[in-house]
């Protein structure tokens, strides 16, 4: 099945699309980072308002895979378009008839970054550097501690389907929910997943991991939410979730994160 994502992948580019894009709109923040770490940033003229790049960077914020400005788009004079998995299937569709070539992001699923990293050095010319990228996630894992961790994002958890389950089995735990890549939380369902830690990204948490007093006191007032392992142990953290936690290069700075809160 990952061979198959892989093939999509390719095949999703136009003839040519093993040369060097000089011009790139990326729909994705995901797509932005892993850009900006292959180090082919300058050729991003178009992003999301949420991608997160240097200071002053010149590249146009008029991408939204929901309400995409087609016009803004061509007047980017964009020659390649990154688009997220998840986008409307009219998309891409749009963006190839403003003459526009398009890559779309690797279904979801615990090696869906990598494969995103690969495509992007294919398409940017930058293989190297992507393999660079590449083995730093290979150097990631940890023992396995058997430590069941929980990572809450808006309402819903990081599930053995999700991306984030290779970051968290990468630092020696094991994705809290049974299954599912994000499937809704309910205090029935993580009561039963029974979680040694729990981590709650937030928009406005901390750069660095602390602990969650709020959050903590609300489990430990909660029938059934009290007896779990976190809420005894009082681990029960946040952290801002920057672009380390997207689907993207930045992934092995989550899982030191979540290694460290393991050895507690």
């Amino acid at each position: 099945m990952r061979g198959l994502c892989w093939l999509a992948l390719l095949i999703t580019l136009t003839a040519g699309g093993a040369e060097s894009a000089d011009r790139i709109a990326s729909f994705s923040p995901a797509a932005t980072r892993i850009l900006v770490d292959l180090d082919a940033g300058d050729e991003i003229v178009a992003a999301t308002r949420w991608c997160e790049l240097p200071q002053g960077h010149p590249a146009r914020r008029s991408c939204d895979a929901f309400e995409p400005d087609i016009e803004a788009l061509r007047l980017s004079g964009a020659t390649v378009a990154i688009l997220p998995r998840l986008a409307n299937p009219m998309l891409e569709a749009r963006v190839r008839s403003v003459g526009l070539r398009t890559l779309v992001l690797a279904a979801e699923s615990a090696e869906s970054p990598a494969e995103d990293i690969a495509a992007l050095a294919r398409l940017t010319g930058r293989t190297e550097v992507g393999d660079r990228l590449l083995q730093a996630r290979r150097q990631c894992p940890r023992p396995a501690t058997g430590k069941r961790v929980l990572v809450l994002w808006d309402g819903v958890c990081a599930g053995p389907d999700s991306y984030l389950a290779w970051a968290i089995r990468a630092a020696g735990g094991e994705p809290a929910p049974g299954k599912g890549a994000w499937p809704q939380w309910d205090i029935e369902s993580v009561t039963q997943a029974n979680p040694d830690l729990v981590l709650v990204l937030k928009n406005d948490g901390p750069n660095k991991p602390e602990t969650d007093k709020t959050e903590l006191q609300r489990w430990q007032d909660t029938p059934g939410l009290r007896l779990t392992h976190a809420a005894q142990a009082g681990c029960v953290y946040h952290v801002k979730c920057g672009s380390d936690w997207l689907p993207a290069s930045g992934l092995p700075n989550a899982v030191v994160i979540i290694a460290k809160l393991l050895a507690k």
